[in-house]
């Protein structure tokens, strides 16, 4: 290779360089992450932790929450004339949005709606019910038998047919409030989760189910370099 072709390499390496210096110095600035459930990751007595994806994910008590983890834990008892299913979290990790104080059930939030401080008409907590679904019966008897009258019902705010909604979170990260979202299923009781995300910047609102801008960090890149080369220019 001649010294000039060399030269030519040599600088095109050096002004990559400085423009991926340049775009990794914007993570300051805060980024929208999610993670879709690609492996079949199953949320049931354990963490979720929303700055892992689901390959990444670890089992995990109650104990083991951290202030960007959540633990789903499930209560169920069956009587002859009652049964319920209790989907709820706990521990003192990061935080659902619920309805308040006194009513503790998971607020449903649509998609592309804003979860951040000024969030209304309910409360961050560690300890939230996402559904409790029951069946009961009234037995009596009568002309020599028993007669059964059943409901079923839900006392959670999360969509009862399995459709996809949203839950707010609040998480901690050095000291710093920061917001994510959850993509939950409804079954019944039984929660699964399709998807999650967050923003890298403490205190910055985050979209329900938002997704990435496809490609910021090459655009940025790109735009770096042009930078650059204009300076070398007027240089």
């Amino acid at each position: 290779m001649s010294d000039q072709a060399q030269s030519t390499v040599n600088k095109t390496n050096s002004t990559l360089a400085a423009a991926a210096a340049i775009a990794a110095g914007t993570a300051a600035y805060g980024d929208v992450i999610r993670f879709d459930n690609t492996t079949g990751f199953t949320w049931y007595y354990t963490t979720l932790d929303l700055t892992l994806s689901a390959d990444n994910q670890t089992y995990g008590g109650v104990g083991s929450v951290t202030g960007t983890s959540i633990y789903l834990d499930y209560f169920a008892d069956f009587y002859p004339t009652f049964s319920y299913q209790h989907s709820y979290t706990s521990g003192s990790g990061a935080e659902i949005f619920n309805s308040g104080f006194n009513n503790r059930y998971a607020k449903p939030i649509n998609a592309g709606d804003v979860i951040g401080p000024g969030l209304a008409g309910g409360a961050f907590h560690s300890g939230s019910t996402l559904e409790f679904a029951f069946d009961a019966c009234d037995i009596y008897y009568y002309n020599y038998q028993y007669y059964y009258d059943c409901t079923s019902g839900n006392r959670g705010l999360l969509p009862t047919d399995g459709s996809q909604a949203y839950i707010g979170v609040r998480m901690t990260i050095d000291s710093a409030f920061h917001y994510g979202w959850i993509g939950v299923e409804n079954h019944n009781g039984y929660i699964e989760v399709f998807a999650w995300g967050y923003e890298t910047e403490a205190g910055v609102g985050i979209e329900a189910g938002a997704v990435p801008a496809p490609g910021a960090l090459g655009l940025l890149a790109f735009g770096a370099v042009g930078a650059l080369s204009r300076k070398k220019r007027s240089a």
